[in-house]
């Protein structure tokens, strides 16, 4: 078993849930630390999400399952997993035939962090304002938040913070901004997992990850589910400082990859 390889798990499962690409970072990881190629590396970054389906399902399980008889989150579900796929496949496959290339992962990771920082300065003025609920999804969030999770497959984009900043420029409180994402994540990352297999299987047979797929899956999904729930609280007590704090890391991570690659 590969040390680094664990190290990948408690990578993924702690930053999956803020606005820093997981799978940027993963790449990073595997190309300059093991040693693996960039299209590679952009591949097992990808696909070693399928561990976090394990911790937002136990994490949201009664949510999920309540989802089966709440017309307006499973239709949010549905159609966002729809358009998600739509925008997210063909944009894997160009992003990993492009990082063969010259493709640069930190421009997306800046642009992010940027969004996110100016986010912090609206909300700062909308404080106090009536905001949206997790309730109040409708088709045309629903259709934006796809389209917006469908972007995350770009290297440098991530998920969550695609996904939840569109939701905050759409009105969302940040918690339930956080928690939607969350819910979203179980299907995204169980397609994300799927593309990869079905297009670049060879990243989890023996000449990569191999075994060690499964420990890092494990791995990813323990760490990730005892960092949900402390997230989830933190964004409820400092909305506006939490936002801002994690644009400024993203901005700066942006900066670091863009220098170095």
């Amino acid at each position: 078993m590969d040390p680094w390889h664990i190290l990948l798990g408690v990578v993924q499962g702690v930053v999956e849930w803020i606005p820093v690409s997981s799978k940027t970072i993963l790449m990073l990881i595997s190309a300059y630390v093991i040693g693996y190629s960039l299209s590679e590396s952009y591949s097992i970054g990808l696909g070693l999400q399928g561990g976090i389906i394990v911790s937002a399902a136990t994490y949201f399980w009664r949510t999920l399952v309540s989802a089966l008889w709440n017309r307006k989150i499973l239709m949010f579900l549905i159609i966002s997993t729809i358009f998600t796929g739509i925008i997210g496949v063909p944009i894997y496959i160009l992003s990993r035939k492009a990082l063969e290339e010259t493709m640069n992962p930190g421009i997306p990771t800046l642009v992010i962090g940027v969004l996110l920082l100016l986010q912090a300065f609206i909300a700062k003025r909308t404080w106090g304002r009536n905001l949206k609920s997790i309730n109040d999804i409708n088709l045309r969030d629903s259709v934006l938040f796809g389209l917006a999770q469908g972007l995350a497959a770009l290297p440098g984009v991530s998920r969550s913070g695609a996904t939840v900043t569109t939701l905050l420029y759409l009105g969302y409180e940040l918690s339930d901004a956080m928690k939607l994402s969350f819910l979203a994540s179980v299907i995204a990352n169980a397609g994300a997992t799927f593309t990869v297999y079905l297009f670049d299987r060879k990243i989890f047979t023996q000449d990569i990850l191999g075994t060690d797929a499964l420990v890092v899956f494990l791995v990813s999904a323990l760490v990730g589910f005892l960092s949900i729930r402390f997230l989830i609280d933190l964004a409820k007590k400092h909305r506006i400082k939490m936002i801002f704090g994690i644009a400024i890391i993203t901005i700066i991570l942006g900066l670091i990859i863009t220098i170095t690659s």
